[in-house]
Parts: structure tokens; sequence; C-alpha cells
């Protein structure tokens, strides 16, 4: 099954993390080049404190970080769940997982849908290389043809609350709580 929700940002689109099939519709949706990893969306801040390689004094500091944020990290269980192959589930540019990147979810839409199938793999809502999507209506004609072709599930009860540019996306320097940026907005 593939979501279109919306963040704090702008709508993403999203699919179940154990659902291969899925993620390589995602990425023929956008005309992603498959050399670029997708996002994980977990459910909380214990979520990141108990699979990835964040400490207690980095994950506070994310608890209390003011903008949206995109953070890259070690996550050994997703490296490994993308390793396992098998006729329902192989993920074929699972080298580009080096680091993972990671939101946290954080509006009762994207905590619902996590809580019912785990973390899910996303992105930007938008055909690569185009402008995010942050109007549902845009949203449903730019994804007319392929929500009529495929089963997409669109989530949403509003547009995303704050019309914020991008997430930052960064990674902290070893254990300490200084940052290098990917991307600062």
């Amino acid at each position: 099954m593939i979501y279109l929700i919306p963040t704090d940002t702008c709508y993403w689109i999203a699919c179940e993390i154990t659902d291969s099939k899925s993620y390589e519709k995602v990425y023929s949706i956008k005309k992603r080049d498959w050399n670029k990893p997708l996002a994980i969306m977990v459910e909380s801040f214990d979520w990141l404190k108990k699979y990835t390689t964040l400490n207690a004094e980095q994950i506070e500091f994310l608890e209390n970080y003011k903008n949206p944020f995109t953070i890259i990290t070690d996550c050994d269980s997703i490296k490994h769940m993308l390793q396992f192959e098998d006729e329902e589930m192989k993920f074929d540019n699972k080298e580009v997982y080096e680091k993972i990147a990671f939101r946290v979810a954080h509006n009762k839409e994207q905590k619902n849908l996590i809580k019912k199938i785990w973390p899910i793999f996303l992105t930007s809502a938008n055909i690569s290389n185009q402008p995010e999507i942050y109007e549902s209506e845009e949203l449903e004609n730019v994804f007319e043809y392929f929500i009529n072709k495929w089963t997409i599930k669109i989530i949403w009860e509003q547009n995303p609350e704050k019309k914020s540019k991008a997430s930052d996306i960064f990674e902290f320097t070893w254990e300490s709580c200084n940052i290098e940026y990917v991307r600062k907005n």
C-alpha cells in the first residue's frame, strides 16, 4: 500500500517498510534516482532511542529542536531488514543505506498509521526535481493517475499545519550534539 500524508513541511508519499513492491512503486511514481535513499518515519523519540545509535543527550537535543528535521544516523535493525531477501521482499538498492535518515511522527495521522504498520519509508510527494506540494488539491491533481491506477491511500484531515519549505537534514558528530548539516533552512 502507498500513502499520501501531511507532514510539518509538505505532503509526503510513503509505504510500509516491509513492502518492497510498494517501495519500488514510490521510486517509479516519483521518477526518483535509485541512488537516493528514502527516509524512514518512526512513531517516537523512544523508537530512535531503542533502535538507533543516538545517545540520550542527542535524543533530548532532537526533542527540543525548533525546526522540522531529518536526522541521519546508524540503525542496525533497519540495515538487517533491508538485507533480508525472499520471494516477497527484496530491496534492490539496499547499498545506498549506509546510514538512515529518520523523521519522527508529529501528528495524529502519522502516529496512527505507524502504530498499524510499523515505521514507513517516505519522501516528499512530488515528481523528482519538481517543487514540493503544500496543497491537497494540487496533490490530488499531480497523483490522480496513480491514485486511479494503483491503490494509494490518502491520509489527512487538513493541509500540513506549517508551510515550512523543507526540513533541516543533519547528523551528529560522533557522540556529541555538534551538528553537521546536509541541508539547513
